[in-house]
């Protein structure tokens, strides 16, 4: 199709020349080009945002172009903040409308961020405005919305929890925030950039001026930007209606869920909110089965404990244990044990709280309490299911412990939870809970203890210059995360210690004799061999 033809003449639109190399390095068929064209003419989109609309190059890939074809450096400052005073100066519209907004001032040097510098309208209005000249740094929109939240000239401080309650109370209001297009935009913008920070968690926090967006990265919290009351509300809002959630009811938590697509794929939403003093505070679990590993040797354990762990599961009957705090990663080894139960003929049985990931070949059942739905009442039913696996997600009480002891001792392999620092622990804790200690004994096989600790980037551990800290890792210099282990098999030996009564101490030492590898011995070996390193593993041991 012909600019002419498309209503974008050549002399008079400057984006002819962008597309017209899009299209020169491959990045654009001549059909993908009139789309891009026609779409330019009929909505007035910048090209960027056609281009993004049309799924032909994500934001990173348009910034790296214009970068190169405008000899522009990118802008790298993830947690940069903008210059309030320098915005003082300016129109605050044309800094929306151009997409441009000043970090700072040097003499007459000003640095700004821009994300289209097609044109020049917006470097010439900002240099006039602040008389200056003006150096631009290029970023995706992303980038340039967490920057422009910074410093909204609705001034923050002015808005009050009243002004908020005045909104909250009105189902009406809010479901008008919640379907307006800001808001679908920012819920979008949040989700789009969780997933490409490959973030575990959103958490959105009301405070007392405001409201707080955290993401969770590779188990990291870390601020993102900071909404107003309004922008907060109308946010929550929205992401009650998508997990079916009842938008008027904000004194009492409630949980749902809801799918996302993201680049091509689909992203699993958990959504659980609480109320605070503040305000309904909201985190969202970012479930993505694509990018769910559950071999176990990608989930950081040795060969030498990924064959312990092979060797437990084949017994016919026993509990196996998996123990650790909240977010060590114990479900996804659970997960990955029930994978490889799964592709045997076994009829497999699970009670969680919640679901989190469905298995194929695998019964999957989630508690309750509304309808008395719990662990133990689900695995007394499940016994009467002819099931050869059990899974129940956490042994939280003496009655679901006796249960499961019963399972395993009429022929049932039991796989479950605990919450204990080690793995000799999770033996005194179940004698704690009231189970005898000829019971433990005889129904015990193993337990597993795990940590998570990050992976240092394998990128900025490439980096010949010394650079800790690149694109690949976000600046943190991790990627992803990777599993401390211990794995204490119960053998007879153990077993006559274990109707002894004896404690915890006694049992590691016992195992130790018999080459039981600690949590912090995995760990140093993980860091000796580049995997990750002394502080992480501090961190996650406590120490």
């Amino acid at each position: 199709m012909p600019f002419e033809a498309a209503g974008l003449n050549s002399t008079e639109h400057p984006a002819v020349a962008v597309i017209a190399a899009l299209q020169r390095q491959g990045l654009l068929t001549p059909s993908q080009q009139g789309h891009i064209i026609e779409l330019c003419r009929e909505t007035g989109a910048p090209l960027d945002q056609a281009l993004s609309k049309l799924g032909l190059m994500t934001e990173d890939a348009i910034a790296e172009f214009y970068s190169a074809y405008f000899s522009l450096p990118r802008f790298q400052g993830a947690r940069a903040a903008p210059s309030r005073d320098l915005i003082k100066n300016t129109n605050w519209r044309f800094l929306e409308k151009h997409r441009i907004i000043p970090l700072s001032q040097d003499g007459n040097e000003i640095t700004a961020a821009i994300v289209d510098p097609i044109g020049g309208e917006g470097l010439r209005g900002l240099s006039f405005a602040l008389g200056g000249k003006v150096t631009p740094l290029l970023a995706t929109q992303t980038q340039f919305d967490r920057i422009a939240a910074l410093a909204r000239p609705e001034l923050r401080n002015e808005e009050t929890q009243s002004d908020a309650a005045s909104i909250g109370d009105d189902a009406a209001k809010l479901k008008d925030l919640a379907s307006g297009e800001p808001a679908v935009k920012l819920v979008n913008r949040l989700i789009v950039e969780a997933a490409r920070q490959r973030a575990s968690d959103i958490h959105i926090e009301p405070k007392e001026r405001g409201v707080d967006i955290r993401y969770r990265v590779d188990g990291v919290l870390s601020m993102q930007e900071h909404l107003t009351i309004a922008q907060g509300l109308a946010a929550i809002s929205r992401l009650k209606i998508l997990a079916s959630l009842d938008i008027a009811e904000r004194r009492r938590p409630q949980d749902g869920r809801f799918s996302f697509p993201v680049a091509g794929r689909s992203i699993d939403l958990r959504v659980s909110t609480t109320p605070t003093i503040f305000g309904e505070s909201i985190v969202l679990r970012l479930l993505e089965k694509s990018s769910f590993t559950l071999e176990l040797e990608a989930l950081g354990f040795s060969l030498k404990s990924a064959d312990a762990l092979r060797r437990l599961i084949q017994q016919p009957n026993g509990i196996l244990l998996i123990t650790g705090p909240t977010g060590s990663g114990k479900t996804t080894t659970l997960y990955a044990l029930l994978e490889l139960l799964a592709k045997r003929k076994t009829k497999i049985l699970t009670i969680e709280d919640p679901v989190e990931y469905q298995i194929d070949g695998v019964s999957q059942t989630q508690v309750n309490p509304a309808i008395g739905l719990d662990f133990a009442n689900a695995m007394r039913s499940f016994l009467r299911h002819d099931p050869d696996v059990i899974m129940v997600g956490e042994m939280r009480d003496l009655e679901t412990a006796r249960t499961a002891v019963q399972a395993s001792l009429t022929g049932h392999l039991v796989l479950s939870t605990l919450h204990t620092n080690d793995a000799p622990s999770a033996i005194t804790r179940l004698l704690d809970m009231g189970v005898e200690d000829y019971l433990v004994a005889s129904s015990l096989i193993g337990v597993i203890a795990q940590r998570l600790v990050r992976r240092t980037c394998p990128e900025c551990k490439a980096d010949a210059d010394g650079v800790t800290a690149c694109n690949a890792c976000i600046g943190t210099g991790y990627v992803g995360r990777v599993a401390i282990s211990e794995i204490l098999e119960v053998d007879e030996e153990l077993k006559s210690v274990i109707r002894r009564g004896v404690t915890a101490s006694t049992v590691r030492n016992t195992a130790r004799e018999r080459g039981f590898t600690q949590l912090a011995d995995d760990g140093e070996t993980k860091v000796a061999n580049g995997i990750t390193d002394a502080s992480e593993l501090q961190r996650a041991l406590g120490l």
